[in-house]
């Protein structure tokens, strides 16, 4: 049998590893690579380089791990952004409580305090009510009337305060221009009211156990018996 080129057998090395040659041209070539190490060499670098194409249930479990891959990655960025936002609005809340918790009494003389009595249209009653700065307040306190045991004897008084905080006196301003404005707290009846102070107390409470030491650091604002 006349030997082949081997310049033919390289140009049809690619259709015979694909096996698509037919059964003569197939035995020509192995016939050849038995005895060509050359040609041998080429058709061995050739299987090498071939990649055949994956099976449909081997691209299946591919897309199955590649989906798995994806979800864990979306879990990951919702946890992230969760845990990032719970921890954005915590450190929030802290500033706020931070600036609007802890209050500061306005001084007596600052809160421009002062108690007046207004008769009701149509009723003989007057009540007491107490005008008060609020431009630089947060806000007020002030507690029902309480009838105390003191060493003039018994009374019924009232006590009050105004109070601001760093958000009033800091962050407030920066977002609006407080006016001068005055805010009237309702006390109660005048002819049930001896004396009303201004000064800090914990609870009503106090007034109770031992009144002496709250109304002795308050300001004495108005008084029945100067009326």
């Amino acid at each position: 049998m006349k030997k082949i080129n081997c310049n033919i057998i390289r140009d049809i090395l690619p259709l015979y590893l694909d096996d698509v040659v037919s059964d003569e041209t197939k035995q020509m070539v192995e016939e050849h690579l038995q005895s060509c190490a050359s040609c041998r060499a080429e058709a061995s670098a050739m299987k090498k380089d071939v990649i055949l194409p994956a099976s449909k249930t081997q691209r299946l479990a591919e897309a199955k791990v590649i989906k798995g891959i994806r979800t864990k990655i979306f879990r990951k960025k919702v946890i992230v952004s969760a845990v990032t936002v719970a921890a954005v609005l915590a450190v929030a809340a802290g500033v706020y409580a931070l600036l609007a918790l802890p209050r500061s009494v306005i001084p007596y003389e600052e809160s421009g305090a002062s108690v007046s009595s207004v008769s009701l249209e149509g009723s003989e009653d007057e009540y007491l009510y107490c005008s008060m700065d609020t431009s630089k307040a947060a806000g007020s306190v002030c507690h029902e009337p309480v009838t105390v045991q003191t060493e003039a004897g018994e009374k019924t008084v009232v006590i009050l305060y105004e109070y601001s905080t760093m958000w009033s006196r800091h962050v407030e301003p920066l977002f609006e221009t407080k006016n001068e404005a005055v805010t009237l707290e309702p006390l109660g009846s005048a002819d049930e009211i001896d004396e009303v102070y201004y000064g800090t107390f914990e609870s009503v409470s106090d007034f109770y156990e031992d009144p002496s030491s709250v109304l002795d650091h308050a300001e004495l604002i108005w008084s029945a018996q100067d009326e």
